[in-house]
C-alpha cells in the first residue's frame, strides 16, 4: 500500500537526479550553478570506520 503525502505527489520514495533537476529548472536554488546528473563512476561508497572504546579498569587492590 502507498501512501501519498500531498496532492499531486505521483511517485513513492527518493526523487531520482532527473526529477530533482527539472524541479528547480536545472540550476541550484542556493547558488544557481547548472545541475547534472551523476553517472556511476560520479558515485564512491566511503565505508566508516569502526570505532571502538577502550575502557580503562584500575587494579583491584
Amino acid at each position: 500500500m502507498h501512501k501519498f503525502e500531498k496532492v499531486g505527489q505521483d511517485f513513492y520514495g527518493v526523487r531520482t537526479p532527473s526529477e530533482i533537476k527539472s524541479i528547480f529548472g536545472g540550476r541550484c536554488p542556493r547558488c544557481g550553478h547548472e545541475l547534472g546528473i551523476p553517472t556511476l563512476n560520479d558515485i564512491k561508497i566511503n565505508l566508516k570506520k569502526k570505532t571502538t572504546k577502550v575502557m580503562v579498569l584500575e587494579q583491584l587492590r
